[in-house]
């Protein structure tokens, strides 16, 4: 079963998007990596999902693991 989580990457235009897991569509874009960790952030703490910020070349920064479930 694959965990739900949530990502913060780069898009082409040189912003930030913050995107599910398995999908192609941003749920939100931003102009800042900060802005969009910020949202990103939140929406995993509610969701209680896992939460991955990307660099610029596309590799995992850092990783948060906001679900209950320790598995």
């Amino acid at each position: 079963m694959t965990k739900k989580s949530n990502h913060v990457v780069p898009t082409l235009s040189g912003g930030w998007s913050v995107k599910k897991l398995g999908t192609s569509k941003a749920i939100r874009n931003f102009d800042s990596q900060e802005k969009a960790i910020e949202y990103g952030q939140k929406l995993s703490q509610n969701q209680k999902t896992d939460f991955y910020i990307h660099k610029k070349n596309g590799m995992v920064q850092n990783k948060y693991s906001f679900s209950t479930n320790k598995s």
